[in-house]
């Protein structure tokens, strides 16, 4: 077995406290275990970028529908990329913010771009991809 590092993370009160609420609902018994269940996704969603090929996943975000132009922003980046979208769920979460899911499948780079592009437009507060695997 490795040995183990300690570290210390400095994160906002409030973070912490939801963070805490989380462990207990999903039956952690300490964070350590927690965050290194995180940091194993984390790592696993990033090193697909060092392959190369066919991907197929989800790419989530939330967004809030009253920023700017991210809507029709948002609409033009799927059409954009039309022929990487195979499905798309959209859903009212309050009275301002939206979430959608968009099923991909396509090249690592298309996928990289379209999750970029969502990612960095203005009014999107959080955008995951899950990469689920590569197909031939």
């Amino acid at each position: 077995m490795d040995r183990v590092t300690r570290f210390g993370v400095s994160l906002p009160g409030k973070l912490v406290e939801r963070f805490d609420r989380t462990l207990a609902a999903l039956g952690y018994d300490n964070r350590s275990k927690a965050i290194r269940d995180a940091l194993t996704d984390f790592m696993a969603q990033s090193s697909w970028k060092s392959g190369e090929g066919r991907f197929i996943g989800s790419i989530s975000y939330l967004y809030d529908h009253h920023v700017g132009d991210v809507t029709s922003e948002l609409t033009e980046a799927q059409h954009r990329f039309s022929g990487l979208i195979k499905a798309v769920m959209h859903s009212h979460v309050s009275h301002s913010e939206c979430v959608e899911v968009l099923i991909v499948s396509g090249m690592k780079r298309e996928i990289t771009s379209l999750h970029n592009q969502i990612s960095s437009t203005r009014g999107v507060e959080s955008c995951k991809l899950d990469v689920l695997k590569e197909v031939s």
